[in-house]
């Protein structure tokens, strides 16, 4: 308890609320924050639509922003389709979790080959729950509020094609190739986030 009371190794103000500059890349490890939604209650639903996404947290491991807390939500399932039937909303989620899949484990997105195909797959949700990789970290604003100063984001998640990944991943990813992961059980559900002050992002409302 001692320990807990002794704020001197707690972040100087200005560090704790500082944006992480956009297109800085950092090692993260992802958490969902079950909504209760979906398949075995990993999803979140949309206050304000159909839309189902996921809720995630990413902690940034290492280097000047570590302990760091990013939160994205991923899109699962988006309130409408487009002209051409599209559920862009979704199909930004699923390639930002192919993304990560490809960072964690160490696939290039150019490889096609039995066993990088099966590392693209998982067998719940879950399975993304403590996967460690690349960030490249965004800045999202509301675009109803001019004077709103923006908040981190998961812009991106980087492979082992692009130059760097290998220095901000540091060891080879260990969660294997050729076989995914046994799904995990599913925390109980909490209950869901307050929307900040910006609400949902405007694409998912």
């Amino acid at each position: 308890m001692a320990d807990n009371m002794d704020f001197n190794g707690a972040e100087a103000q200005d560090a704790a609320f500082d944006l992480i500059p956009a297109n800085t890349l950092v090692k993260v490890t992802l958490t969902i924050r079950p909504g209760g939604a979906g398949p075995e209650g990993w999803l979140t639903q949309s206050r304000t639509s159909s839309a189902l996404y996921l809720n995630t947290a990413a902690v940034v491991l290492e280097g000047p922003h570590a302990r760091r807390r990013i939160y994205t939500r991923i899109g699962f399932k988006g309130k409408s389709v487009n002209e051409r039937g599209e559920d862009t909303y979704a199909n930004r989620g699923r390639a930002l979790i192919r993304g990560i899949l490809e960072s964690a484990r160490g696939i290039k997105a150019s490889d096609q080959s039995e066993a990088a195909r099966a590392a693209r797959m998982i067998r719940s949700l879950g399975d993304l729950n403590g996967l460690d990789f690349v960030a490249r970290v965004g800045v999202e604003k509301d675009r109803n509020n001019p004077d709103d100063a923006g908040r981190n984001v998961i812009k991106a998640a980087i492979g082992p094609e692009h130059a760097q990944y290998s220095a901000v991943m540091g060891a080879a990813p260990s969660a294997g190739m050729a076989v995914p992961p046994a799904p995990q059980t599913p925390p109980a559900p909490s209950a869901p986030a307050a929307p900040s002050a910006s609400g949902a992002p405007f694409w998912a409302r």
